[in-house]
């Protein structure tokens, strides 16, 4: 403690080189702190489970171009061929897959004489009877689609299904009670097209990972025959890649159809997610880039210091100071500097978060952020010094005898 007073009269004599070092420490606290909570939360966004058994999926995006196929037995026949490549669990046709950024939203009503603006929205996946395996969705009550269940849609011919799956998070919505098992709802206002509940499954993210009923899915018995059939097969582990090349030898076999692209799970999310993706790295490097140049500020100032001091230092190493007084003398006096950065940098760090919580609605940051920030940054600034310090201490008492 009794050092407190000479360094911080020695600080004063450099004012602007600690000044700017303590500026830099505060603003380095204000953006690391914030990035990293966006880090945080970016990765939270795009590590949720999707439900899908994500590292053995592929879809298979084709298009008819023969308008003389029968569609419905084209699908069938794909579909069976499909299913006997060894190594697939199950395959399904389907009109939009998990966390894709593209699918069919809709509405469905609890009451049919509820107005259309009280209606519930979900993400809406057109499958078969193998649709519940292929997403590898687990059902928690009910049954699964059998397959006379099963109506098709088509531009001129659209068919409701009279049962359907819905998710635990849709089933909660629609009946809050828990028991929406074998419930009646309506796919239209007025009591049209009703749609018995047979079977609740855990949990199916919809197609846009930024909705707000992202977990609100159902699984209709429909098959779409709009001219472009979506396969989604899902392999046994290990044998994703040897399922592909059979699959799609076995589909480009079909005359008057082409495969448009074949796409993984995981390629099809990150598609999605390549902007959250692209934020998370652009953070990171942030965060690294403003921690090594306030290093390195730190490490300039400090050097600097030790450089216009030598003759003081070496004058107290003759009088009795060990090569300890001296790190612990640099060591302090760039504790007193981070403290002042890390006090500006508290409230810049609170201002930052309120500003981008107001005008972006990122959220408030947790309080814990904040001493984790400021330790972060204080032994950073600690190990920064102490090369400098070392340097410092190893000044010879002798130095102190002689002329400059």
């Amino acid at each position: 403690m009794k050092d407190f007073g000479p360094i911080f009269r020695a600080l004063m004599h450099n004012k602007l080189g600690a000044l700017l070092i303590a500026l830099q420490i505060a603003l380095t606290l204000t953006i690391v702190t914030n990035a990293a909570f966006i880090i945080q939360q970016r990765s939270d966004h795009i590590d949720r489970p999707t439900g899908v058994d994500e590292a053995n999926t592929v879809a298979f995006f084709t298009a008819v171009y023969d308008q003389q196929l029968d569609q419905r037995q084209l699908i069938r026949d794909d579909l069976e061929a499909l299913r006997a490549v060894p190594g697939v669990i199950a395959a399904t046709s389907t009109n939009s897959l998990p966390a894709s950024g593209s699918g069919w939203g809709e509405d469905i009503y609890n009451d049919p004489e509820l107005p259309s603006n009280e209606a519930i929205s979900f993400g809406k996946f057109m499958v078969d009877e193998q649709g519940l395996e292929t997403f590898d969705l687990e059902l928690v009550a009910g049954r699964n689609i059998r397959p006379d269940e099963i109506v098709t849609r088509s531009m001129t011919e659209i068919n409701t299904p009279g049962v359907f799956l819905v998710s635990q998070a849709l089933a909660d919505e629609l009946f809050p009670d828990g028991d929406a098992l074998g419930q009646t709802v309506w796919d239209e206002p007025n009591g049209k097209s009703p749609m018995r509940i047979v079977g609740i499954y855990d949990e199916m993210q919809n197609a846009w990972p930024t909705s707000t009923s992202v977990e609100r899915t159902a699984l209709m018995p429909e098959i779409m025959l709009f001219g472009y059939p979506l396969y989604v097969v899902r392999a046994e582990p290990g044998r994703l890649n040897d399922v592909i090349k059979a699959a799609e030898e076995q589909l480009s076999g079909t005359r008057g159809r082409l495969i448009d692209q074949v796409r993984t799970f995981e390629e099809s999310k990150r598609r999605t997610y390549s902007g959250d993706i692209a934020m998370v790295k652009l953070l990171a490097a942030v965060i690294i880039t403003l921690g090594g140049v306030t290093g390195l500020g730190i490490v300039g100032l400090a050097w600097f210091s030790v450089t216009q001091r030598r003759k003081q230092i070496g004058t107290r190493r003759a009088l009795g100071a060990t090569r300890g007084d001296i790190v612990r003398y640099f060591l302090v006096e760039n504790g007193m500097i981070t403290m002042t950065g890390l006090v500006v940098g508290l409230a810049g760090t609170v201002a930052l978060n309120w500003f981008l919580d107001t005008q972006y609605e990122v959220g408030r940051l947790p309080l814990w952020y904040l001493p984790a920030g400021m330790l972060m940054l204080w032994l950073l600034s600690q190990l920064a010094v102490l090369l400098p310090a070392r340097r410092a201490s190893n000044i010879p008492p002798a130095l102190a005898t002689r002329s400059v």
